[in-house]
């Protein structure tokens, strides 16, 4: 997998030099942000569980995941059930780009940054870069900001309060929060937390030991 990646970051410095350099310098940004912020850094147990819950084999690929992809795509085409591929790179270009469309051309130009991440930011600590800017839901711009709005403390977060929070980057929390969006909000907590079961013994976590150093609780 990280041979096709390698080969998609040859291409994209050469085609998409401009943007890359652009986002390139953002990237940068955001890290050093992150690294030297003073508030607490999104825990151990959130990056795990953003892994399991939106690329398992994070650590296996080198920016965007073949396997997700072949696969997402014969469900599409062929089951008629549309399945997202993204992986924490991808998701990361997205948010620090801001480009949202829904285009199979801004698709394949987010998959094609992707494969340059790692090279503005170290790969072990693209899960608490991505917790530490993506939207939550209303207001809640950032793991710290979630929380925060959600009155919760980093310091002795339940793993359910945890599963809560990582849930809702896939399910946003409006201003105006019906039973419908609280259901999916909690299924998909508990679906969050039965995978990380599932990955907690095998290797889905190793890269995350260096993250240590950014633990504060």
């Amino acid at each position: 997998m990280r041979a096709i990646a390698r080969m998609v970051s040859l291409v994209a410095r050469w085609l998409l030099r401009r943007e890359w350099m652009k986002l390139r310098a953002e990237l940068t940004r955001v890290y050093r942000s992150h690294v030297n912020a003073a508030g607490c850094h999104p825990t151990a147990l959130a990056q795990q569980l953003l892994i399991s819950g939106e690329d398992h084999r994070f650590f296996r690929h080198g920016g965007i995941d073949p396997i997700a992809i072949c696969r997402a795509t014969w469900r599409g085409i062929v089951l008629g059930r549309p399945e997202g591929a993204s992986t924490i790179e991808m998701q990361l270009v997205r948010v620090v780009s801001g480009r949202f469309e829904r285009s199979l051309r801004r698709k394949l130009r987010e998959m094609a940054l992707a494969t340059l991440v790692t090279r503005a930011i170290p790969k072990e600590a693209l899960p608490a870069v991505y917790l530490r800017i993506g939207y939550f839901g209303w207001r809640m711009n950032g793991f710290e900001n979630a929380c925060r709005r959600l009155e919760l403390s980093l310091v002795g977060l339940t793993p359910a309060q945890t599963a809560r929070l990582v849930a809702r980057l896939k399910y946003p929390q409006p201003h105006a929060t019906g039973s419908e969006r609280w259901n999916q909000i909690n299924t998909r907590a508990q679906h969050l937390l039965r995978l990380h079961s599932l990955h907690k013994c095998s290797r889905a976590y190793a890269g995350l030991a260096i993250q240590e150093k950014y633990e504060t609780v």
